[in-house]
């Protein structure tokens, strides 16, 4: 329930929905449930890549509300998760980001990657208060970093302040030709 919601009310998608369908097991009289996917009121088939990196990323956030993880603060990791996404998509993966995580004070630490300058210009934007051990309102700190890929080797490093400071990729495309 709570995925569709995010589906309808983030991203206007009425056609696709997740269903949770009970199954029998053969062997004994336990019952499980698995999801399956729905689009205009049938199983759908063939999901583009844009569909299921949105459904994954509902689903997601709705298990954050499992009775698991509910009143925890975990920390979090999310990989990419504008991956096959227009524009529109992106900034509505933002904004549910924003709104579930990261103003609802969700996480114990939140780390986000990924390739889109569009996205990281979204992501800049975030911001939030924590009670801090002194029982006062803070401010998140943020840090931003990249990844430097040389042949087999990759490493770590705090992203250049060019990038990190201006809204288009042009500074970082000028910044490679300099190089």
């Amino acid at each position: 329930i709570k995925v569709n919601e995010y589906l309808t009310h983030f991203f206007g998608y009425k056609f696709l929905s997740l269903e949770a369908k009970e199954k029998e097991n053969d062997e004994s009289e336990n019952k499980s449930i698995h999801f399956e996917v729905i689009r205009d009121g049938q199983k759908a088939f063939h999901l583009s890549e844009g569909e299921c990196s949105l459904l994954a990323f509902c689903y997601f956030l709705a298990k954050l509300d499992d009775t698991e993880t509910r009143g925890t603060k975990p920390i979090i990791w999310i990989d990419d998760p504008i991956s096959s996404l227009d524009a529109n998509h992106i900034f509505f993966v933002f904004s549910l980001l924003d709104e579930e995580i990261v103003s609802k004070n969700r996480f114990k630490q939140l780390f986000v990657s990924t390739h889109s300058l569009d996205f990281l210009k979204y992501l800049k934007r975030l911001a939030g208060n924590f009670l801090n051990h002194n029982q006062k309102m803070q401010p998140y700190d943020k840090s931003f970093f990249v990844v430097e890929r040389a042949w087999n080797d990759s490493s770590i490093k705090l992203m250049p302040d060019y990038l990190k400071e201006y809204v288009t990729e042009f500074n970082y495309l000028f910044h490679q030709i300099y190089k």
